[in-house]
């Protein structure tokens, strides 16, 4: 217990160096309490969230609901359902709400479609005022944050909206990156037919080169503000 109290302690003070917010929560109603604190004094009112099981078992798309706070899920795969009213429909009919929502004109092809819907997501990301992810682990030695996935969300919603916040279990603090190498190759270890993630993003606090005249993405290299939510639910 005392070692890990020491990661943790470590892992503070190095992501603080980089220029992370670091807060901590003992239980999820201290959780909710720093994000809505965030939402509150930033004027949040567009959150863009990847896929989090924390999130989830946080109950956090009630609680932004019940702030009115706009929300738009990350996965190319959500924003189709809720498009289609998680209805079964035509491509036809796909393409011509993904034309609505974009105001573009899409061809009636599953590749038009797709691109027409990756474009959208990333001026949503562009436009929000606070991107949510979840940290798969997190090293001590740097204060780095290391997330896995197969789409590539994650990433977008931690460069592009203009804050960031990043959750993480505290339990998930390793010590340095030989840990963390060890850790992310037990994810699909001894499993058949599994394979290691296609994203490994590694963060570490505030992008500081974050406002490049003329950039397409005027945020693209970073938030203004980077926090981090360690949250202790042993």
């Amino acid at each position: 217990m005392t070692k890990k109290i020491e990661l943790i302690e470590k892992f503070k003070a190095e992501a603080a160096k980089a220029g992370a917010k670091v807060l901590v929560a003992e239980n999820r109603e201290k959780a909710i309490d720093h994000i809505n604190n965030i939402i509150r004094s930033k004027r949040v009112n567009v959150v863009v969230k990847a896929s989090c099981p924390l999130a989830g078992s946080l109950k956090l798309l009630n609680h932004l609901s019940e702030q009115n706070i706009s929300v738009c899920e990350t996965s190319l795969v959500q924003w189709a359902i809720r498009l289609t009213q998680n209805k079964e429909v035509p491509l036809e009919e796909v393409a011509g709400l993904v034309a609505n929502a974009t105001g573009e004109i899409v061809d009636h092809d599953p590749e038009a479609v797709l691109q027409a819907a990756k474009r959208a997501l990333k001026n949503i990301y562009a436009n929000a005022d606070l991107g949510i992810t979840e940290a798969d682990f997190g090293i001590a030695e740097t204060g780095t944050l290391i997330t896995l996935e197969n789409e590539g969300n994650q990433r977008l919603a931690a460069v592009l909206p203009r804050l960031h916040l990043t959750i993480i279990e505290a339990k998930n603090i390793v010590l340095d990156l030989a840990e963390a190498a060890e850790m992310i190759k037990r994810t699909a270890g001894g499993i058949p037919g599994c394979r290691l993630p296609t994203f490994i993003t590694y963060l570490t606090g505030r992008n500081t080169t974050a406002d490049i005249p003329g950039a397409l993405f005027a945020r693209a290299q970073g938030p203004e503000e980077e926090y981090i939510l360690l949250i202790e639910l042993e």
